[in-house]
């Protein structure tokens, strides 16, 4: 039962559920776009440069780690955020299967994918839902 492909494309569904939800938010968006753009910053930096706390930050951070868009690095008492590009795209990937048929999903696949990346199969397809 385990190897189920409906349970499988299930998981998948909530699984960009939840990161549309992570995503709905304007602050979530900007944060998103800062690291996007600034590659690794600092938490402390984050918040000076968005103009909200740094509790707030991290506040939002926190929804967007359980998501895996983010990743978190400790040196000494400073924290060092930065986007996990390949998730991201991966959720752009799984978005786009659910509206584009199976011809095209190999041509946004791969404009969403750096360079050298390996193409990833998406279990979401309309049957499976």
């Amino acid at each position: 039962m385990q190897n189920d492909p409906t349970r499988a494309a299930w998981q998948d569904y909530l699984d960009l559920r939840r990161a549309l939800r992570a995503l709905g938010d304007e602050v979530r968006l900007a944060i998103v776009r800062t690291l996007a753009s600034g590659g690794e910053m600092k938490v402390t930096d984050l918040a000076a440069t968005l103009l909200i706390s740094q509790p707030l930050v991290s506040w939002h951070l926190s929804a967007l780690r359980r998501t895996g868009l983010v990743r978190k690095r400790r040196k000494g008492r400073e924290v060092y955020i930065s986007l996990d590009l390949a998730r991201y795209r991966s959720i752009v990937g799984q978005l786009s299967s659910l509206i584009e048929p199976e011809s095209q999903r190999q041509s946004v696949a791969e404009s969403v994918r750096s360079p050298g990346e390996p193409t990833p199969q998406s279990r979401l397809t309309p049957e499976r839902l």
